[in-house]
């Protein structure tokens, strides 16, 4: 009787909270600013549920301005430019989760040999209103703008997923939210991607509450949304990145699945449902939901791709796969080897509609890169970053990788024992078209030290990691030599600020 009571208890509320959901999203906010209080610090953290506040992760408050970093070696003359990083640092110092604190960004400047140092928040009004996710979910503009950043068009763009862009200038000061001319009336996915070659935006978002649960978005190169489209998916998942290649967008819909019901029970509403399937959608560019073709893989879950391109009538996706995803929740993201990923390629016949997928690696990694004039396009080399499959949580390795990705063999760089990575982004040659030709940069953290550094690590044309080349009386592996530290008084926190980073 009970078991049926609560059962009945459930549905009235799932029901009552569908028809809820239906109302216009600004009165969905002022009513959810009411009945989701802001909850209080706990006086005691629990390590394994609050990781992301503690030790490496621990949040930087501060804004400040260096105008000279200290530099060891020799910055290369050739590099001009500002390396930009975006994490959640929470105003308050607590935030439930990894993926609620706001959004700030560090940004490096390198000119004539020299470097300079700021970080700001992005203040949304997600920061000026001390929201949380939940009384921001249904206000747009209220993003917490903490995963991502990305330049088209003469902007420079703060990504998070749930919410619009934010735009920032080039001393990262928030300048405001973006709705490309009011033409976009939903979420802007945190990964979105610039062609190469046509300089397209291309981009998607997805919602929990209410279909279209997907959608698709092209904005041309002069920074004008020309396309959106609605995608047919079954139920709401998180998708948290894509691929593309020259002609073609790649969905992928992959079982971590939101629950209704749980959210309205107040339990985690995300969770891991291999039996629901995982299915790539490749879709034309300039297509829509009619075009696109379904094929079937494993169940699995992808955060981040490396790269995809065409080869005939295939194409060829490398991806960080992980059998398994939030297998407890949200709390539990990453940790142990089954939710821990590894670089896999999968390989789609566009003929048969068939995918054939392969372990190219069985080390854990992930926060992968090309080049990125290689985006969509074959790329030769990627990089990604190693990580501890045997922590509980997230936890950054004491390597940084190069992977061959014609012959799938990996070359390692050793970071220190003391030393954590982070994301790599390439930064090339601006005199050179060559992908080898350039460096790789990461915000890697001395945990003896206490501090982090820029370090930049220059990409040399060697095929094996173990040969060493004489130049000017210098000794540099064939992979990366590390050329220059640059160090930050105060911890920026790599940990924090493992996702993307663009170079201007």
């Amino acid at each position: 009787m009970f078991k049926y009571y609560k059962e009945v208890k459930l549905s009235l509320q799932s029901i009552a909270a569908k028809i809820m959901f239906k109302l216009p999203d600004p009165i969905l906010g002022r009513i959810m600013k009411y009945i989701s209080p802001k909850k209080e610090a706990p006086t005691k953290l629990d390590p394994k549920k609050y990781w992301h506040l503690q030790g490496n992760w621990a949040p930087v408050q501060k804004e400040k301005s260096i105008d000279e970093l200290e530099v060891i070696g020799e910055l290369p003359k050739e590099l001009d430019g500002q390396y930009i990083r975006n994490g959640m640092n929470p105003r308050s110092g607590y935030s439930d989760h990894w993926f609620f604190g706001n959004g700030m960004v560090h940004g490096i400047n390198i000119k004539n040999g020299q470097a300079s140092y700021k970080n700001r928040y992005v203040k949304t009004p997600y920061y000026e209103d001390d929201m949380d996710m939940m009384s921001s979910s249904f206000d747009l503009k209220a993003s917490p703008a903490n995963t991502h950043v990305v330049r088209h068009a003469g902007k420079i763009l703060a990504l998070e997923e749930a919410h619009f862009p934010w735009v920032i200038d080039n001393d990262l000061e928030t300048i405001g939210h973006h709705d490309f001319d009011g033409k976009l009336d939903g979420p802007m996915t945190a990964h979105p991607r610039v062609c190469p070659e046509t300089n397209e935006l291309l981009f998607f978002g997805y919602r929990m509450m209410g279909k279209p649960y997907l959608m698709y978005h092209r904005v041309s190169s002069e920074g004008k949304l020309v396309q959106s489209e609605a995608i047919d998916i079954p139920r709401p998942v998180m998708m948290h990145d894509w691929n593309i290649t020259r002609n073609f967008v790649i969905f992928m819909d992959l079982p971590l699945v939101f629950d209704m019901d749980k959210a309205v029970e107040g339990e985690d509403p995300f969770g891991f449902r291999p039996e629901c399937g995982a299915r790539l959608g490749v879709m034309p560019r300039n297509g829509n939901n009619k075009d696109i073709k379904w094929i079937d893989v494993n169940p699995c879950f992808v955060f981040h791709p490396m790269n995809a391109y065409e080869e005939g009538n295939k194409i060829i996706i490398h991806v960080c796969r992980q059998d398994k995803a939030m297998v407890g929740g949200m709390d539990q993201i990453y940790g142990g080897d089954e939710t821990t990923g590894k670089l896999w390629k999968w390989t789609i016949d566009l003929g048969t509609q068939t995918c054939k997928e392969e372990q190219i690696d069985d080390k854990p990694c992930d926060f992968a890169r090309v080049d990125d004039r290689k985006i969509g396009l074959k790329a030769n080399i990627g990089y990604a970053m190693e990580l501890n499959n045997k922590a509980e949580t997230l936890t950054f390795g004491n390597h940084l990788f190069k992977y061959n990705l014609n012959n799938g063999t990996r070359e390692d760089h050793f970071l220190g024992s003391n030393t954590v990575g982070g994301e790599p982004l390439f930064a090339p040659n601006p005199n050179s078209k060559d992908e080898k030709d350039g460096y790789v940069m990461s915000i890697v953290h001395d945990n003896e030290k206490n501090k982090s550094k820029l370090i930049l690590e220059k990409v040399l044309n060697g095929e094996n990691f173990e040969d060493i080349i004489e130049n000017d009386n210098e000794s540099y592996s064939a992979f990366i030599y590390d050329l220059s530290l640059i160090h930050i008084s105060e911890p920026t926190r790599p940990e924090r600020i493992v996702e993307a980073g663009v170079w201007l």
